[in-house]
């Protein structure tokens, strides 16, 4: 071999290792309600241990080799402002995006609830409601299931929309995780999209509820219904049946409150009903 291509060989064996190129970070907007969500997708190696880091909590990546992604959001209790977006393995950054929250001017509904229902409302209560939901929602579908559009869970006006503050009783109860319809007594409640039914019981709150995967970490959650027509690890397809609207739990009356949840965030499900997913 020529003396100049063996010391190119030695030095190319004695250069220090080059780091692994970052992975491309993809954003589907970055800049969202307070009520939104969107959609993050990363190509290229990272570790095992990879997770999402915004708006001051971890959210699990999904996927396998050179292609993850997954959901975060923001609910009406985010602050408003611009985040750090970042996928990382332990402390260590791999890379970084920013996102901006904006405001939303979400109001206010004040309703009366019979001492029974008021009654409710005990830390055992809640604490009871959480473990269960909980230990449903243990273990997730980490592949997309739904396709398309959210279909709206029943056919009928929409009497609370997401985001509102509830005041029961003259006592602030925090923000209105999801969406009501004044559906009569009886009427039929589906699904909204395929997914895999993670939990179908009665809750202290809740009701008579059920919770569906959609995989990747969203769920949608039908409460107060007045019967249950699933089972948990039962598979549905858009539009089956899954209960009829009641007013179990903490409710003033007959109707259906529909909520989507992205890795244990609840955001409006409107917009993947009219827009579909981000």
């Amino acid at each position: 071999m020529p003396r100049p291509l063996i010391i190119l060989a030695v030095l190319l064996l004695l250069a220090p290792g080059r780091s692994a190129a970052a992975p491309a970070l993809r954003l589907s907007d970055t800049t969202i309600n307070q009520g939104e969500a969107l959609r993050v997708t990363v190509r290229g190696t990272v570790p095992a241990t990879a997770v999402v880091w915004f708006a001051g909590r971890t959210w699990p990546l999904y996927g396998a080799g050179s292609s993850h992604l997954t959901y975060v959001g923001a609910d009406a209790r985010t602050t408003p402002g611009t985040y750090a977006l970042s996928v990382a393995a332990g402390e260590r950054v791999l890379v970084r995006r920013t996102v901006t929250v904006r405001r939303v001017a979400f109001r206010q509904r004040r309703l009366r609830l019979d001492p029974d229902k008021e009654a409710l409302f005990t830390p055992e209560m809640v604490a009871e409601e959480q473990r269960k939901v909980a230990a449903a929602l243990r273990a997730l579908e980490s592949q997309q299931l739904w396709e398309g559009l959210f279909l709206l869970p029943v056919d009928a006006p929409l009497s609370s929309p997401y985001g509102l503050q509830s005041v029961y009783n003259g006592t602030v109860r925090g923000f209105h995780r999801g969406t009501d319809f004044a559906a009569a007594e009886g009427t039929p409640v589906r699904a909204a999209n395929h997914g895999i039914v993670r939990l179908a019981e009665f809750l202290p709150l809740s009701g008579n509820a059920v919770f569906v995967d959609h995989g990747l970490g969203v769920l949608t959650g039908y409460f107060h219904m007045s019967e249950l027509v699933v089972q948990p690890r039962q598979r549905v397809r858009k539009g089956d049946v899954l209960g009829r609207v009641g007013s179990t739990g903490v409710a003033t009356g007959a109707h259906l409150h529909w909520g989507l949840r992205i890795n244990g965030l609840y955001v409006d499900p409107m917009p993947w009903a009219s827009e579909g997913a981000p």
